[in-house]
């Protein structure tokens, strides 16, 4: 059996939805598969809010649910801990000194694709190689800059600015072109929206969940 946790901030929302999507999609074969969710900063016993109650409603899945606060147990418990942001991931990772190989964010792990690593690796070299040509005009017009400093004269400084903006922008144009279509690893917090704030991010949270769950039906083939 997988055992899947979901995990955002108050577990009211975000993580519940999750959860709760999740049940409904595998329900034909539970046996399979089993899911929890919890909150980093939750306080147990609260029950889903208004809003993620309203839009699992209209959609006819169960709903029940009280917030549970994230603890050692039930990260040993998950075979994969699925956060709703990458601050999630970060903070399980430092708080509670988890190894990585079993913490994603929902998004990073269902676009976890040939295709999108591949974008990824080219972000990353186009995002290194900016930084190179930023570093080194900086080093090669120090001078100038003391000397701006020195006498008060900011009069060339947009100037110098300008340079510096080309010299990085045929690789920020390269980043910006690549992360046009690239999914975003975070699923925005509905707390204290209204209801179309909370169906859209069920509708994003039922894309993802549809990728796991064929994903996970992969890994076991």
């Amino acid at each position: 059996m997988k055992k899947v946790l979901f995990v955002c901030t108050g577990n009211t929302c975000r993580s519940p939805l999750a959860e709760k999507v999740f049940i409904e999609k595998t329900k034909s074969f539970p046996e399979q598969y089993e899911a929890r969710s919890a909150g980093i900063h939750a306080m147990d016993g609260v029950p889903i809010s208004e809003g993620s109650k309203a839009v699992l409603e209209d959609k006819g899945i169960e709903h029940s649910h009280q917030s549970r606060s994230l603890d050692k147990d039930l990260l040993e418990w998950a075979d994969v801990v699925l956060t709703m942001t990458q601050e999630h991931k970060r903070r399980i990772i430092e708080h509670f000194h988890k190894d990585q190989n079993n913490v994603f964010t929902l998004n990073e792990f269902v676009h976890d694709t040939k295709e999108h690593r591949e974008k990824k690796k080219k972000i990353d070299q186009e995002a290194a190689q900016l930084e190179i040509k930023r570093a080194q005009f900086i080093a090669e017009n120090q001078s100038k800059v003391d000397d701006f400093l020195k006498n008060n004269d900011t009069s060339k400084q947009q100037e110098l600015e300008e340079a510096l903006l080309s010299e990085i922008k045929p690789h920020q144009e390269a980043i910006d072109e690549l992360i046009k279509d690239f999914p975003s690893m975070d699923i925005a917090d509905p707390f204290g929206g209204d209801k179309h704030t909370y169906k859209q991010t069920l509708i994003e949270i039922e894309q993802a969940i549809d990728k796991l769950v064929a994903k996970l039906k992969r890994d076991k083939e």
